[in-house]
């Protein structure tokens, strides 16, 4: 069965999710949700949110993707 392309900008698009933080006083901090791994990666200054998700999809595209079939990495 063939894979759907998708480039990396759209798959790190899809993957986290930057959310105001809820928490009494931390209004001013954002969230940064990992769909993939259902965890949360940083909590960051909001008005740093932006620029964030610029430099993660700035690492993204540097990474070539992952391809378990060619990755003979163990476990240590």
């Amino acid at each position: 069965m063939a894979r759907r392309f998708a480039p990396h900008a759209s798959v790190a698009a899809s993957r986290y999710l930057i959310v105001p933080c809820e928490a009494d006083g931390c209004g001013d901090l954002a969230v940064i949700w990992d769909r993939l791994e259902e965890q949360v990666i940083d909590v960051i200054d909001a008005r740093l949110s932006a620029r964030y998700a610029d430099e993660d999809a700035l690492w993204d595209e540097a990474r070539p993707a992952f391809d378990p079939a060619e990755d003979f990495r163990m476990a240590a």
